[in-house]
């Protein structure tokens, strides 16, 4: 297999980022992209004028740089690195300075440069995003800041992946998913800032598209001090002012700020960065939102989904691709891609929203069939085709999915009686599944394992070659481990049920865990994060409860469940 830089498919595609805003395409949500100005990562530009980083420190950081700053698309020379101006500091003609050093008193500065002050603009709503990739060295941690008009951000500290053909000893991650605004602090991001990690791994839901509190606690009120107006006056999200609005306030929170100051993050995204249950629809070749007014309506659906996808570009430091020479119009826009840390752990990042088929038999559960319909697909015809290539090629010890929804069944009653609970979830795409599975139960990598959000709880099980569905039970073998973080603030079990006693501590998860025997570990009720560390030996997975409920100046960390699994086991030991 080749020598990557630490991504792939770089060969012969211009960025996403560079493309997105010059090339015309006709045709859909591609066209509506094209004719945008969407914000570009750059290069920063040599310092001609170094007064552009004289800084006043008595100068408050928060008025000029209301978002702070973030990191993220890390490659083995560099990262993208991410601010906003505030508007009302907005200076005609100052360019914006950017410094990266080894220390954080910023003696060493490594990597200067300046963005051009016409890339300052309402047009990308104030966003800075400046692309280090070739600046830098492998597997190094940094220090950067942004300077304008004599005010400098708070630092910021990112990471670089090893070089290729590297052997690192050991990698970490915090993983991230659902941090609903709305419905909880963000105390989890207090603890995360303080994680001793090498990456966040952030697996999407990073905003809910709400305002009106939909997606928060049917027992409970949104939380004090979390109320949103929209710029549309509408309770879900519309246009491009709503989804700019929904990330200036998440970003605003000093909380997650900290978080993302401190680590890089690798991102995906799911479902609520644009709508609920977001899906295609093939026939109208649009996508359908089914909680938005209009929703329904391929011009409406349109329009909304590349407001958000546009705001989701603006704000998150993502490292994905356009290919405008690709005839289909969803295998135009990639959010897709791997990532390579030396032949430790070789990371994969899957789009399971922007090309996935509608939820099988409507809303009929105990009679449907049509979760297993072979043609159904989750991933789309290329991205298929791209996992199994990546899995294939994998060659590290630990090849790792990060994975949008759960791939494992989660099911009650046996046989006939069998009925699957998540259909938004790999439940509705049975035939593709075990075709994925199937192709890593063949490839035969040396560890597999998948890590997942989105269900709001934490589950630590097996992978298997098939669930029964499609071929008999008895033939499936294990072929890796998922493992799951619970929301960091997005309701879960215990904020829909007030279980009597301490019955939903165990209860719950012991009812699921003997209806599902791939499951060997189950919490529905806490709230947090997990980290998932990868040495030569062995594989561990520790989730840490944080009380979302709690200031989070006060709300503590506790260990919920730690469990490993050694290099060549595809087993789960409690430690």
């Amino acid at each position: 297999m080749p020598e990557r830089d630490g991504t792939r498919r770089r060969t012969n595609r211009r960025g996403f980022l560079e493309s997105i805003g010059t090339t015309s395409v006709a045709g859909g949500l591609a066209a509506i992209l094209a004719q945008r100005d969407v914000v570009r990562p750059v290069a920063a530009q040599s310092v001609d004028d170094r007064s552009v980083f004289a800084v006043d420190g008595t100068a408050d950081p928060d008025a000029t740089f209301p978002q702070s700053v973030a990191s993220g698309g890390p490659t083995s020379s560099g990262v993208i690195l991410w601010t906003r101006v505030a508007p009302d500091a907005v200076v005609s003609g100052e360019p914006v300075g950017v410094q990266v050093a080894t220390d954080d008193d910023f003696e060493d500065v490594v990597h200067e440069g300046t963005v051009p002050a016409d890339r300052l603009s309402s047009a990308h709503d104030y966003t800075v995003k400046v692309d280090l990739d070739g600046a830098l060295e492998s597997d190094r941690r940094y220090y950067y800041r942004f300077v304008y008009d004599g005010v400098a951000t708070r630092t910021g500290r990112c990471r670089t992946l090893p070089a290729a053909g590297a052997s690192p000893d050991s990698l970490s991650f915090a993983v991230l998913t659902c941090q609903d605004y709305q419905n909880g602090y963000y105390g989890a991001y207090r603890h995360i800032a303080a994680e001793d990690v090498d990456f966040v791994v952030h697996l999407g839901d990073f905003i809910y598209e709400s305002a009106n509190g939909a997606y928060t606690s049917p027992t409970t009120d949104i939380k004090d001090g979390r109320d949103i107006d929209l710029p549309s006056g509408a309770g879900l999200a519309e246009s491009l002012a709503d989804f700019r609005s929904l990330y200036r306030v998440y970003k605003g929170n000093e909380y997650l700020q900290e978080g993302l100051e401190r680590h890089t993050v690798i991102h995906g995204w799911d479902d609520h960065e644009i709508g609920n249950n977001r899906y295609w629809d093939d026939d109208a070749d649009a996508p359908v939102l089914p909680d938005k007014d209009g929703g329904e309506r391929p011009e409406t659906a349109l329009e909304i989904t590349a407001d958000g996808i546009q705001a989701w570009v603006e704000y998150v430091p993502a490292r994905v691709e356009f290919d405008p020479s690709e005839p289909e119009l969803r295998e135009q826009l990639r959010l897709w891609r791997d990532l390579q840390f030396g032949d430790l752990v070789d990371l994969t990042v899957t789009d399971e929203r922007l090309y996935r088929d509608g939820p099988p038999c409507g809303d009929a559960r105990i009679t449907c069939t049509d979760e297993e319909a072979q043609g159904r697909t989750m991933l789309g015809r290329e991205q298929k085709r791209y996992f199994e290539d990546w899995v294939s090629e994998s060659d590290a010890v630990w090849t790792v999915w990060a994975n949008e929804v759960l791939t494992m069944p989660l099911t009650v009653g046996d046989g006939w009686y069998q009925v699957e609970l998540l259909h938004d979830s790999w439940d509705g795409f049975q035939h593709e599944r075990w075709e994925l599975m199937q192709h890593v139960a063949d490839a035969d990598p040396r560890n597999f394992v998948v890590l997942t959000g989105d269900l709001h709880a934490s589950l630590a099980g097996y992978v298997k070659s098939g669930y029964g569905e499609i071929e008999p039970f008895e033939t499936s073998d294990r072929i890796g481990v998922e493992l799951m973080t619970p929301a960091v603030s997005s309701v879960n079990a215990a904020d829909v049920i007030d279980f009597p006693g301490d019955w939903a501590d165990d209860a719950l998860g012991d009812l699921a865990k003997s209806e599902n025997e791939h499951l060997e570990y189950v919490d529905w009720h806490r709230h947090g994060y997990a980290v998932v560390e990868f040495t030569r030996d062995h594989c561990t997975y520790t989730v840490y409860a944080v009380d979302k409920d709690e200031n989070p100046e006060n709300a503590g960390r506790t260990t919920l469940a730690r469990y490993r699994t050694p290099d060549g086991e595809t087993a789960l030991y409690e430690r």
